[in-house]
C-alpha cells in the first residue's frame, strides 16, 4: 500500500477509530469529515498577507468553508 501523507492518514484513522467501537458508516464519516475541516480550514486560522481587508476576507472564507464541512458532520451524526 502508498504511504499516505499524514493528513491523509489522520482522516482514515478517525473513522477507523468510529468503526473499532462499533460505531455507524455515518459516525465514521462524520469523524473523518471534523479531521478533515482541522486540516484544511483550521479553527485558529489567521493570513498575514498584509491588506487588512482581504486578510479578513481570507479568514471569514475559511470559517465559512469550515463550517459548512463541519455542519455535514452534524447531520450525519444527527440522523
Amino acid at each position: 500500500m502508498t504511504n499516505l501523507s499524514p493528513q491523509t492518514q489522520a482522516i482514515i484513522d478517525a473513522a477507523d477509530e468510529v468503526f473499532s467501537h462499533g460505531g455507524t458508516i455515518r459516525e465514521g464519516f462524520a469523524a473523518a469529515l471534523r479531521v478533515l475541516a482541522d486540516n484544511v480550514a483550521p479553527d485558529d486560522y489567521k493570513c498575514f498577507y498584509g491588506d487588512r481587508e482581504y486578510d479578513a476576507g481570507m479568514e471569514g472564507r475559511n470559517d465559512e468553508i469550515r463550517e459548512a464541512i463541519l455542519d455535514i458532520a452534524t447531520e450525519l451524526e444527527a440522523n
